[in-house]
């Protein structure tokens, strides 16, 4: 005679289930670009400012680049990283606009990082040889994104100019220029003291001349504030105007219409350069010079000059100030009259004065030869000149025209906004955001920003969508604001592409010299499914007291993507996605528990609203009140329905406790029960308490428990029981329960409240594999030996 023997064998083996091919809910996918520093804070050599518009950072470190892809979820097979530098911006994202840029090659496409080694400045005017040398450029990243569906498409970041300090290291033994002048005349025309900066090495930021003063008799120097406390006084400054290029070098202080009385003393010039910590500027002495008159009076030839000037910045964020700048020769500032200013109407300079009535918020510095004008979008496209009256000339002469820099973009990373859902034999509408993508063409209410002198152009992919001049004959509509394609124009558009569930549209807002800026616009391209949810009494939203949880059902099925959101006095707390990717969309269980914590609540109380529905559809709302008791509240108590106990009944004074594992949170993997019944598999099948037994409920010696069961399906259930072999209830085959129980003595205060997860399956012996990242295999072997 032969013996069985029988050897399970358990392998757990790490595999994601094959199951899961199917995108229920499209990733909400965007780029953005940032630059940071991995040392200390106190040694950091890079810092993001002016909203993520530029990167400072110290020249000769490292600078680490950062492309971030949000939402990167289980439906995103792969990410690969690629970088740009370019020399300006135009109308086509850096990445494809190949005669004005190029390719980081030395990046890692896997990683979300690269790293520029020892960054260089230079300011010398752009060249090959530059542009392949230095780093002082415009940065732009670029994600290409697989997803599990096979679906691959590219999307690109916003842009970010890498400002590099560059300061020179100040020697000990230079010479200091130092000079009596001759004794001046009074009202002499003007006399000009060089502080000799022009030939230093160049900086970044530009080294600038600090002159100081003081009389004979004074130890102290002051600071000398030319032009808003200097009427007859001038400073040469970037950018020296034309006419005055060959006879002034940069930092010359022009004294104008000497007056010995005020004049006389001694003049001492630093060079200051600015470094990229706040605080730490440093000065050196350049120049020093002794003034005094010679008691003669001597008109001389005055002849007025536009000197130089002066715009504050290269770029200004939108809540601050412009400041133009405009120095003079021969000309006393104080008199009425000399200074003024003009601005561009049309194509030609109007003699009409810049003035409160005409512009909001503007302002006269310096004896007029300061405007300082707010950054409001309707300024950008004004140009402004500076008009000087001399001593003896009739005719004024006007200075070089003054633009407005860049406005900076409140926001340079653009959030995603728009989630639509459109059937794939529908035309596509897109709208782009009137928060963060308006120009100051558009007249739009409450923009959180407008972009001044900005360009739009529409992509899908890597592919431009060019403007559609004439809708009718065309099939579409581009705007500043809005995209419309038909369905053919689009599956001509993107080719290969045109049956993927999941479509990422770009609106390209550029500046030159700028920013760029790229909203992506989700549209979800499905068989005809594309609804409102509008069966309402199919969701039920219901709450535990005990531990301030949240149950989301909908007892429907949907192949769309259905999203939960909780707010609480007109305040979003959160928006999660029923499973996002499941191996059918339209047959996936769609229950979701919500925790306190989840909400970041200490404690539920009062009333919150549970919107529930499509993603880019209408859907239902529901309000729960944590004020009032419910159903699925765990008593304090035992209800009226609770059966007598007898105190007669014998059992140790046991502390009634619950296993940590059903503590703190459901069991996220459903135990599989099984429940036999007589005949043929069934649909039902009757659950005692006794089949609860491997979760430690057992319901003797004194010991009771509440119980209550939630399904998907709306079911529930609640008893009191303090016998194991009762009746619990009557459960359905197949189907997932949310268990809770409750376990009490008759003899003891302490009580205890769990809670798991189970999977009824009624007599069946099929193995039921729940979605899991580790699948346990069981694999039962037989082995036959001799008997």
């Amino acid at each position: 005679m032969k013996s069985k023997t029988w050897t399970l064998l358990l392998l757990l083996t790490q595999i994601k289930s094959f199951l899961a091919d199917e995108i229920c809910c499209c990733p909400d996918l965007t780029v953005s670009l940032r630059c940071e520093d991995r040392s200390s804070e106190s040694t950091k050599t890079s810092f993001l400012k002016a909203n993520g518009y530029v990167c400072d950072a110290l020249d000769s470190t490292d600078v680490t680049l950062t492309c971030e892809v949000t939402d990167i979820s289980e439906a995103v097979k792969s990410v690969k990283y690629s970088y740009y530098k370019a020399k300006d911006l135009g109308f086509k994202p850096v990445a494809y606009d190949v005669n004005n840029s190029k390719k980081l090659t030395h990046c890692d496409a896997t990683k979300e990082t690269c790293v520029l080694p020892q960054v260089k400045w230079s300011g010398e005017a752009d060249s090959p040889t530059k542009f392949d040398n230095f780093d002082n450029y415009f940065y732009q990243c670029t994600a290409e994104i697989t997803l599990i569906d096979g679906t691959k498409f590219e999307l690109t970041s916003n842009t970010m100019f890498l400002d590099i300090y560059k300061n020179e290291v100040v020697q000990d033994n230079f010479e200091i220029l130092k000079e009596d002048k001759v004794p001046l005349s009074t009202n002499n025309a003007y006399e000009r003291l060089t502080c000799g900066i022009d030939n230093l090495p160049l900086t970044n930021p530009r080294t600038r001349a600090k002159w100081s003063f003081k009389r004979q008799e004074e130890s102290e120097w002051t600071e000398l504030k030319v032009l808003s406390e200097k009427p007859r006084m001038a400073l040469v400054e970037p950018t020296i105007a034309t006419e005055s290029a060959g006879s002034f070098t940069e930092g010359t202080l022009v004294l104008m219409l000497f007056d010995p009385a005020r004049d006389s003393g001694y003049y001492k010039c630093e060079a200051e350069y600015i470094t990229l910590t706040v605080g730490s500027n440093q000065t050196y002495t350049r120049a020093e010079y002794k003034i005094s008159g010679n008691g003669q009076t001597d008109l001389g030839r005055p002849e007025t000059k536009i000197l130089s000037t002066v715009t504050s910045s290269t770029y200004t964020l939108w809540n601050e100030f412009v400041y133009f700048s405009c120095h003079a020769r021969d000309t006393n500032a104080s008199e009425q009259g000399k200074f003024r200013w003009v601005y561009e109407d049309g194509t030609e300079f109007a003699d009409v004065d810049v003035s409160t009535e005409l512009f909001r918020d503007v302002e006269f510095l310096d004896y007029n030869r300061t405007l300082k004008l707010p950054s409001y979008y309707k300024y950008y496209d004004l140009k402004f000149k500076c008009e000087v009256r001399g001593e003896s000339e009739s005719s004024p002469v006007l200075s070089n025209q003054f633009t407005q820099p860049v406005v900076v973009p409140q926001e340079m990373y653009v959030p995603l906004t728009s989630k639509i859902c459109s059937n794939i034999d529908s035309d596509i509408d897109l709208s782009s955001s009137t928060k963060y993508m308006m120009s100051d063409k558009t007249d739009v209410d409450d923009p959180i920003q407008k972009l001044t002198g900005a360009s739009y152009r529409w992509m899908i992919n890597s592919n431009i969508i060019t403007p559609f001049s004439n809708p009718s004959n065309t099939g579409g509509i581009t705007t500043e604001q809005r995209l419309k394609m038909t369905v053919e124009v689009f599956n001509r558009t993107v080719g290969d592409a045109r049956n993927a569930k999941c479509q990422y549209f770009t609106f390209l807002q550029t500046r030159s010299k700028g920013y760029q800026l790229h909203e992506v616009l989700k549209v979800t391209r499905s068989m005809n499914s594309c609804q409102d949810l509008t069966n309402c009494s199919a969701v039920t939203v219901t709450h535990n007291c005990k531990d301030g949880s949240i149950t989301v059902s909908l007892g429907v099925g949907s192949p769309q993507c259905i999203l939960v959101e909780v707010i609480k006095e007109n305040k979003s707390l959160l928006k999660k996605a029923f499973s996002r990717v499941a191996p059918s969309c339209s047959e996936r269980r769609l229950d979701m528990v919500i925790t306190k914590e989840e909400l970041q609540v200490e404690k539920l109380e009062g009333t919150f609203e549970v919107k529930i529905g499509p993603e880019g559809k209408e859907g239902c709302s529901k309000t729960i009140d944590f004020d009032t008791e419910s159903t699925y509240c765990i008593n304090e108590q035992p209800t009226a329905e609770t059966p007598t106990m007898n105190d007669n009944i014998p059992g140790p004074k046991e502390v009634v406790s619950c296993p940590q594992e059903y503590k703190d949170e459901a069991k996220k993997t459903p135990w599989t029960m099984t429940i036999n019944t007589t005949g043929v598999p069934s649909k039902t099948c009757e659950m005692k308490v006794a089949h609860l037994d491997k979760l430690g409920i057992r319901p003797a010696d004194g010991l009771c428990y509440e119980i209550s069961l939630v399904s998907s399906q709306l079911e529930f259930h609640s008893k009191s029981i303090c016998e194991s072999e009762l009746p619990l209830a009557n459960l359905s085959h197949d189907s997932n329960y949310d268990l809770r129980w409750r376990g009490f003595s008759n003899q003891s205060e302490n009580e205890s409240d769990c809670r798991s997860k189970i999977r009824v399956q009624c007599n069946s012996s099929k193995t039921f594999l729940s979605y899991s990242k580790f699948l346990l295999i069981a694999i039962l072997l037989r082995t036959v030996t001799p008997g």
